[in-house]
């Protein structure tokens, strides 16, 4: 029996040379196919927040100072809170997480805003630091790490 295809006449090292390729073009592909998607961030008109509506919370859009206390953070957030119908909280680490995820996948918009650094969380009712590094594997990938300081990037439950 003949066999006729892709690979009749070349030799073995040309046929892993094209299979390689192939699999360079699958996995390039698959990576940008988590960009794909409409943006999930969207500024509010004429206010400080954007909202992020696949998650249902919102967010400012300014980050607070620096803060080494979670004492200094309870006062923050009491000065957001006074006023009315605003509750102002620290996210949890998922929220903060997917916040990063949606500009990772470029889902943000036109929101534009600083993510780097350290941020102030709230999981298992205790306050806590932490700050993502972004990994090298194939689509965006951060690993979280426990600090000492940072800011605050307040968030509400959308109403």
């Amino acid at each position: 029996m003949k066999y006729y295809g892709i690979f009749n006449g070349t030799s073995s090292r040309n046929r892993v040379l094209v299979v390689w390729l192939l699999l360079i073009v699958l996995l390039v592909s698959g990576c940008s196919m988590h960009a794909a998607g409409g943006d999930t961030l969207v500024l509010q008109q004429g206010d400080d927040t954007f909202l992020d509506q696949k998650h249902g919370v919102e967010w400012r859009l300014e980050r607070s100072g620096y803060f080494k206390t979670a004492e200094d953070v309870e006062h923050y957030l009491q000065g957001l809170n006074k006023e009315e119908g605003k509750q102002w909280r620290l996210p949890t680490k998922q929220e903060l997480s997917d916040l990063f995820s949606s500009f990772d996948l470029k889902l943000n918009g036109e929101v534009k805003i600083q993510l780097e650094g350290r941020y102030w969380l709230q999981d298992d009712g205790k306050d806590y630091v932490g700050s993502w590094q972004i990994g090298d594997q194939c689509g965006p990938s951060r690993s979280f790490y426990r600090e000492k300081s940072g800011y605050v990037r307040a968030v509400r439950d959308m109403q």
